[in-house]
């Protein structure tokens, strides 16, 4: 076996940035189960395995400048990209290795109160899981928390053939892997569509094609053609990390919190009657075909007294992450098509429309005051699930961090001129990173240099031989493409860049 050991590395894998691996996402979760969670105004250690390029780290290090991040990934072309970035926003407190997960235990490094690993766990060998495992057993605080993300079974039964077929088909190829990937597709289409029985017998699989036909193929590179790839029950997972002296906390997506939302008044019955916490989960992810989770573990767990966990709640403080023009209060959940109070959602809204506040502060407010805690409480996980809402810092700790974020936020716009792969800034406000598409990047850096938005725009994009296409049609003039980059940077500073700023992002 070589060293990449089966994983694929003729292309890089995505910049993608994932909301989880945020510490106040991950202390909120620890709450909602009524524990102690870790004081995030002081130092600690923060670790990525597998860390891609070094995007998500970067990003985090920037918003949290008191503590230290390491992150290792074994191709070296990620390092060097996560390494790039992090000299040129400056970021003193980040530290990357191309280390392998047996490597990396070697370095000089501390005791991390926080290790997390994205998706990673189902693309590689037994023996490299047991890597992890050993690492996190000797490199784990006490109260030390474990966020890990993988593809699962019940939800992958279906579809894991399709990804074999796909694997197999591009072994018996030596042409670069994207090419390999289309021929893939399409052969596998061709195969629905002569109706081999498989595909008949497992209907799910169509629009499932239909979506992997629009993913971005780099993605798909690694999701679907690693040597190694795997899909695991709960317990399975569950099981492997005790030998770390871990114990599942719970889950790092916040809907997952609200049965509601979840599951039918008959499989709630059913699941109270199951003892077993372990076989809970199992159970669980039958009922909701669960394709992947996102789960806590923990080494220990202190348990907060009621009277505390109710300190802790008031204490809690929300940010709005959208603007309450884009919102929707209709929104498809596990259960089905759910329609949200309004008369619940819309006032808590309003009143952090003009800054974040704390949920004692909403209790008091006077267009929330009438809702009970409970109900504040339980809606304000919905909308940090759905992205409309997340946990934020006090004015306080939002200046401290902001010349770190606002370093890192100007490396990844000076980038978006070459660029569209980076689509997230580091909000100093909520500790996390917040889409921002090329143009909005563009926009922002050109309000940053003083010069007109859609003229500084068209300059990068015409320099580059490009232009703007609307509605799949290509807008070919230099008039029509400054029209509608006017109508867009209008749009942009009437919704968008008022929020942005109260993120701390501008």
């Amino acid at each position: 076996m070589t060293w990449n050991e089966g994983y694929v590395l003729e292309v890089n894998y995505t910049y993608g940035f994932y909301g989880e691996l945020s510490p106040l996402k991950l202390a909120l979760a620890a709450t909602l189960k009524s524990l102690k969670s870790p004081n995030l105004e002081k130092n600690f250690n923060y670790c990525e395995l597998a860390c891609g390029r070094g995007y998500s780290t970067n990003l985090l290090a920037s918003c949290y400048p008191q503590a230290q991040f390491y992150a290792n990934d074994f191709n070296p072309s990620h390092i060097v990209e996560a390494r790039t970035l992090a000299e040129t926003a400056g970021t003193k407190n980040v530290h990357f290795f191309d280390d392998s997960f047996e490597e990396f235990i070697n370095q000089d490094l501390p005791q991390f109160d926080f290790i997390v690993l994205h998706g990673i766990y189902s693309w590689i060998t037994p023996r490299n899981r047991l890597a992890i495992v050993n690492f996190i057993r000797q490199k784990i605080k006490v109260g030390g928390m474990v966020y890990i993300s993988y593809n699962t079974l019940p939800g992958w039964a279906a579809a894991r053939p399709m990804q074999a077929l796909m694997l197999r088909y591009g072994r018996n190829s030596s042409e670069p892997i994207l090419t390999r990937i289309e021929k893939a597709l399409s052969f596998t289409e061709q195969m629905l569509e002569s109706k081999a029985t498989y595909f008949t017998q497992n209907p799910i699989l169509k629009p499932r094609l239909e979506k992997l036909k629009e993913q971005n193929r780099y993605y798909l590179a690694h999701e679907y053609f690693n040597e190694e790839w795997n899909a695991f029950y709960f317990d399975e997972v569950a099981k492997e990390l005790e030998e770390a002296k871990l114990n599942f906390m719970g889950s790092a997506h916040l809907i997952d919190y609200v049965d509601a939302v979840n599951l039918s008044a008959a499989a709630q019955t059913q699941l109270s009657q199951v003892t077993d916490p372990i076989f809970q989960q199992v159970v669980r992810d039958f009922f909701l075909n669960t394709q992947f989770r996102r789960d806590i573990f923990t080494r220990g767990q202190l348990s907060l007294l009621s009277q505390e966990h109710l300190q802790v709640l008031r204490s809690l403080r929300f940010a709005l992450v959208t603007s309450i023009k884009s919102m929707k209060f209709k929104h498809q959940f596990p259960l089905g098509e759910v329609e949200l109070q309004e008369k619940v959602y819309r006032p808590i809204c309003e009143a952090l429309e003009n800054g974040s506040l704390t949920l004692g502060e909403l209790q008091k407010d006077s267009r929330t005051k009438d809702i009970a805690l409970n109900s504040l409480y339980q809606a304000l996980i919905i909308m940090t699930g759905i992205g409309y809402t997340h946990p934020a810092v006090s004015e306080t700790v939002r200046k401290q961090r902001q010349k770190s974020t606002d370093a890192f936020n100007s490396a990844v716009k000076a980038k978006a001129i070459y660029s569209d792969e980076m689509n997230f800034l580091a909000s100093p406000l909520v500790g996390t990173g917040i889409v921002v598409n090329r143009l909005e990047q563009l926009l922002l850096l050109a309000k940053e240099r003083k010069q007109d938005g859609p003229q500084f725009i068209w300059q990068v994009l015409s320099g580059q031989g490009k232009k703007i296409i609307k509605e799949g049609k290509t807008l070919e003039t230099e008039s029509e493409n400054l029209a509608h980059l006017a109508t867009v940077a209008e749009n942009f500073n009437g919704d968008r860049l008022p929020l942005l700023t109260k993120l701390g992002i501008s």
